[in-house]
């Protein structure tokens, strides 16, 4: 949907999608098709963006949400800032951050975000609010927190899936490594569609499910654990 070859910078992505949503307005207002297959004499139809589905950092570029670093963006969760790096550790506070956001206020902050003139004072409101303006608010019906979704690849397969394999089962001895490799035994003797990639053959490798990708970690719970674990 952008243009190439880099991709393109924060401030300008509203400019591409602006052309977009005047479309997409059009196909909320409805549109008349003047002819189809079962309708001779014409159809009006509409039509509604309900979903942005892409990895992490795309979806906070386009709702213009605060980096995925920094926090969440369908509840009050804030990451902590430590050694020099941002981590979500810590759930003793859950009651007090498990509470979703509020799409109203959202879309107030967005617009406060467009009334100041300078990229300094964005910047200072963008880190108190964690909110900037994206031309997606420009839609009746569009809700920035609750049609964008948590991307599956970064969040399970790669982030939750991942730590509590490798963090829990494998690093406090509740998969041995006389384990690992009766899994792997197991696993070799499964016959799956082609179309389902590869098998994962590196559950036994050194500290344990050596550099999975995400398909692996996908195929690794939704077809292999249940039987092999």
């Amino acid at each position: 949907m952008l243009p190439g070859p880099n991709e393109v910078s924060l401030h300008k992505i509203n400019h591409h999608l602006a052309p977009i949503v005047n479309e997409l307005t059009s196909l909320w207002e409805g549109i008349i098709l003047n002819r189809t297959y079962e309708h001779q004499l014409g159809k009006k139809i509409r039509a509604a963006l309900i979903i942005v589905s892409c990895d992490i950092p795309a979806a906070r570029k386009i709702c213009r949400h605060v980096s995925a670093l920094v926090s969440c963006h369908r509840c009050q969760k804030k990451a902590n800032y430590e050694n020099h790096q941002y981590n979500f550790a810590g759930m003793g506070d859950m009651e007090d951050w498990f509470v979703a956001r509020d799409s109203n206020e959202h879309l107030q902050n967005a617009l406060g975000w467009r009334w100041f003139n300078s990229d300094v004072l964005r910047k200072r409101f963008v880190k108190q609010t964690g909110v900037r303006w994206s031309e997606l608010l420009r839609l009746p019906y569009f809700d920035p927190i609750r049609f964008t979704i948590i991307d599956p690849m970064h969040c399970l397969f790669l982030g939750i899936a991942k730590w509590i394999v490798k963090r829990i089962w494998v690093d406090q001895g509740i998969l041995t490594s006389s384990m690992l490799n009766e899994v792997q035994k197991q696993m070799n003797r499964f016959q799956v569609p082609v179309n389902l990639g590869r098998i994962p053959g590196k559950i036994d490798c050194r500290e344990g499910f050596s550099n999975f990708t995400a398909d692996q970690w996908r195929n690794f719970f939704t077809i292999y654990a249940t039987v092999s674990l």
